[in-house]
């Protein structure tokens, strides 16, 4: 009997050393086994620099909390596209190796690599990608690393692709709003915030209607925002429709357009075309009918 006592007792030791190793290799394995790109902090980016090849450099930079496109021209930015940039920073590597000299670089598509980006003053080039894994070949000081493929595409796309679709800043609230009462009565309708309510000349208009008009605009999220030129700026009407944010003394003057498809909605002061569906308009001019599809 004492002997049954004797093995179990060492069984149980065996088996609580056991588990302690295997925790212990486990906790090891987490601390250790995932390399990654870099150990710089996206937080402390400052500076995003993007050179494409045949293409006008991007740059990009933050200003407090909030980011901000520089070159080729001024203009608000996604911060979710910045998220997806800084991402690079702690992508997992899955492979690594040193080139032998700079001719071998050619054969990775890091010779001429098609993009650098630069985050403060670290630079990534990337280059192709590897057939068999289909992981993506970044050179960073003088390795070249293995990595998934999830920022390319945006890392190649044009400046426009950067630009917040948000019509109205997300730290910026209305407080005033003059447009036309529908896309056929171009009729100014002016909407005022007063005592925490919005009021407007339109009696028909509820205040639970004008709220519901007011969000439509300040959450207002373009499918497309594109750079217009001044030729372009030039061509098109007079504004029709002017907003006061709050905390901000001039007013956005917007230039509504319609084609077969979409309102377009130009920012004169940034030079961009916000482009929505048509059925939008039913959601930001008060007197439009909401369209069906027959």
């Amino acid at each position: 009997m004492k002997s049954s006592y004797f093995t179990n007792f060492i069984l149980l030791l065996l088996v609580v050393g056991l588990f302690w190793f295997s925790q212990h290799n486990a906790n090891q394995q987490n601390d250790h086994s995932v390399q990654l790109l870099t150990s710089l902090n996206p937080a402390d980016i400052n500076t995003i620099d993007i050179q494409q090849r045949q293409k006008n450099d991007i740059k990009l930079i933050r200003d407090n909390a909030s980011w901000r496109l520089m070159s080729p021209y001024p203009a608000p930015v996604s911060q979710t596209r910045i998220n997806l940039i800084l991402s690079l920073l702690k992508t997992p590597v899955h492979g690594e190796f040193q080139p032998m000299d700079i001719s071998s670089l050619a054969q990775f598509g890091l010779h001429t690599p098609s993009v650098i980006v630069s985050l403060n003053n670290e630079s990534f080039a990337l280059g192709d990608v590897e057939p068999i894994s289909k992981r993506r070949y970044v050179l960073y000081q003088h390795i070249i690393y293995l990595i998934d493929d999830d920022v390319m595409p945006l890392l190649t796309a044009s400046a426009d692709s950067f630009i917040d679709n948000r019509l109205i800043a997300e730290h910026k609230n209305i407080e005033k709003l003059t447009l036309p009462r529908s896309l056929n009565n171009p009729e100014p309708l002016q909407l005022t915030l007063s005592n925490g309510q919005w009021q407007s000349d339109d009696k028909n208009l509820t205040s639970d209607a004008l709220k519901v008009l007011i969000d439509s605009w300040q959450f207002a999220y373009a499918t497309q925002v594109r750079k217009v030129t001044s030729a372009e700026l030039m061509a098109k009407p007079g504004p029709q429709i002017t907003l006061w944010l709050e905390g901000q003394k001039r007013p956005v003057s917007l230039i509504m357009q319609t084609t077969d498809n979409n309102l377009i909605l130009t920012n004169q002061d940034l030079s961009l075309e916000y482009i929505f569906p048509m059925a939008m308009s039913s959601q930001l001019l008060p007197n439009t009918p909401t369209q069906t599809n027959e």
